[in-house]
């Protein structure tokens, strides 16, 4: 009778029905192309087989990047929580499979009545049949949780990636800016030497003087700046490389840098195949689903099957013998019968944590989309304005030129050559700006599109 019973529970164990909903994916909106899509992409190969050091050509970044890939902590992290939810992962496996654990004692037992001895040794199987879908809800969970922290890794690696570019490129737009500074106070202090000699011989008044002094002061300035900025540059660069903070290597300048080639970018709706964060996204929320099942199936009763074999005697010279064996099977169903709401409550709450699961999901795809449309009109529009940007550089220098011949010949007042030369001054630090932007709006781009890091 009791092998026709264990029978029966390990037949419920093998064809027992799962409760708990069937993971469908959210309705999300599919473009047919973006919106802002140009000639920075093209349909075509996947992203994910451009890789990162395809898509910068100086040795020097490359190396950083090496570096930051090798030693970032966070990056560390993201591994270790893989090797954590593997391990996780394997105990959920690990609970589908009956538990087997052995047992050792000796009594010494003393009193009125006389005292004496017992010896035992025994093995026992522990096996909670899986009869709601629980424990393979849980596995399925655990499994979403490890594939969405395999994605997980994946983000950390284009966030460093992406900073540590982007942070490249401004260490070069601040050298840039430092070296025009640099360059402009020697030119303004040697104006300034000249503006004093001629108001020495009364050729000019101090109003002339005092103007070609704030020009220098401006400049020192802009110096202190940029050495200032340059150097949180660096410091942050070099805990993106897990190093005290040091002088970082430079290679290219900016405007040295060679641009990408437009980049295979596919449809909105590769995204959700392409971006780590969304594809981690939706194993979080698939994750989320399972354990509504976990919720639901504690609502049910639990069925257990266990049993024991083992000696037991007052001697151990005849603990292991056939007069001393023994054995045992039995069954068990406990379930709950009313809980004040307490089961019912655990899965609304579940419920309602896949709903924030599934709408972070959406978010994050939205997001992602909003994004490729950012980088490809930042590169478009950056592309023209640096083009602007150059021709103004071109003309502020003649004008510098012109205004200074001008001035020199007494046509025109020294205004209008103060003016002359804090316009090229200005516009020369633009283009450096927006030769720096428009690097990173590539990188933001390829970063956007999901490509392979």
């Amino acid at each position: 009778m009791k092998k026709i019973i264990s029978i029966v529970f390990v037949a419920a164990a093998l064809f027992g029905c799962m409760v708990g909903p069937k993971y469908t994916r959210p309705s999300m909106p599919a473009p047919s192309a973006y919106h802002e899509a140009n000639s920075y992409i093209v349909p075509g190969d996947s992203i994910a087989n451009l890789k990162w050091f395809d898509l910068f050509k100086d040795p020097t970044l490359k190396s950083l990047l090496d570096t930051t890939l090798k030693r970032n902590f966070n990056l560390k992290i993201a591994v270790a929580r893989i090797d954590q939810a593997t391990e996780t992962y394997g105990i959920a496996k690990a609970q589908l499979l009956p538990s087997l654990g052995y047992s050792a004692g000796a009594t010494e037992s003393f009193g009125n009545n006389g005292s004496g001895n017992t010896f035992s040794l025994g093995a026992g199987l522990s096996w909670e049949i899986d009869l709601w879908g629980k424990i393979r809800h849980a596995k399925r969970a655990a499994l979403d949780d490890l594939l969405a922290s395999q994605e997980g890794k994946k983000v950390v690696q284009s966030a460093l990636v992406a900073s540590m570019a982007g942070a490249y490129f401004q260490l070069r737009d601040y050298d840039n800016r430092l070296k025009i500074s640099m360059e402009t106070r020697t030119s303004r202090e040697a104006a300034y030497e000249i503006q004093k000699d001629r108001f020495d011989q009364g050729y000019i008044s101090e109003w002339d003087v005092l103007q070609a002094k704030q020009l220098v002061a401006d400049a020192e300035a802009s110096i202190a700046a940029y050495q200032r900025a340059r150097s949180l540059v660096e410091h942050f660069m070099c805990t993106l490389m897990a190093v005290p903070p040091t002088s970082v290597s430079r290679g290219l300048e900016n405007a040295a840098q060679p641009l990408p080639p437009a980049m295979p970018g596919g449809l909105p709706s590769t995204l959700l195949e392409q971006r780590p964060d969304v594809k981690q996204a939706e194993y979080s929320y698939m994750r989320e689903v399972e354990r509504i099942g976990i919720a639901q199936a504690q609502r049910f009763p639990t069925l257990n099957l266990s049993g024991a074999i083992g000696f037991g005697s007052n001697s151990i010279s005849s603990l292991v013998t056939s007069d001393a064996f023994a054995g045992s099977v039995s069954q068990g169903l406990l379930g709950p019968i009313f809980e004040f709401g307490k089961n019912k409550r655990r899965v609304t709450a579940q419920q309602k944590a896949a709903e924030i699961a599934a709408l972070q999901y959406q978010s994050t795809y939205i997001t992602a989309i909003q994004e490729v449309e950012d980088a490809l009109v930042s590169i478009e529009t950056l592309t023209n304005e640096l083009a602007a940007r150059n021709r103004q550089l071109e003309s502020a220098s003649k004008v510098v030129i012109l205004s200074q011949a001008r001035y020199d010949n007494g046509v025109t007042s020294y205004l209008e050559l103060l003016d002359a030369q804090r316009t090229l001054f200005e516009t020369q630090l633009l283009v450096s700006t927006v030769q720096q932007q428009q690097l990173n709006a590539y990188v933001d781009l390829y970063r956007a599109l999901g490509g392979g890091w």
